[in-house]
């Protein structure tokens, strides 16, 4: 769930949460590590509920481009899943392109981007438009707005 949208909402131009459909396949799936994602449930094997929760908002502090190159190259280590080496790879290309799109031409590397912008699918502000990653808009501090 780490690399999907918190409500698999297609990957893009995300701004109103009517009209933005969630995803099918890997529509929704940005390929970088979301700033959190827990899981849970009950201690009551009868009680039958559980439930996960992810964000729509990467930042570039909670990226690992060794782990991704590690679970898609290291034998020992590739997940199970049917797709995980290839999910993994794409993910290692994909941090690295982060990193080059969010450094500045100072050379620092700061902030991230969402495909919920405030947390709510919102329309960003007119100097961020332009500005996307795969389509998920910048946000120099990504999730800190999220209600």
């Amino acid at each position: 769930y780490a690399l999907f949208d918190k409500y698999f909402k297609r990957i893009g131009n995300c701004t109103n949460p009517t009209s933005c459909p969630g995803g099918t396949g890997r529509e929704s799936m940005h390929y970088l590590l979301s700033w959190y994602y827990a899981w849970g449930g009950a201690l009551d094997s009868s009680a039958g509920w559980a439930w996960r929760i992810e964000s729509s908002h990467s930042h570039f502090g909670y990226q690992n481009p060794f782990a991704a190159w590690v679970l898609s190259t290291q034998s020992a280590f590739i997940p199970r899943s049917p797709t995980a080496q290839q999910d993994w790879g794409t993910s290692l290309n994909r941090q690295v392109e982060f990193y080059q799109w969010l450094q500045s031409a100072e050379g620092a590397i700061a902030g991230g981007a969402t495909n919920s912008w405030g947390g709510a699918y919102g329309t960003p502000p007119a100097e961020v438009q332009n500005s996307t990653f795969y389509g998920m808009f910048y946000d120099w501090q990504p999730v800190y707005p999220d209600p």
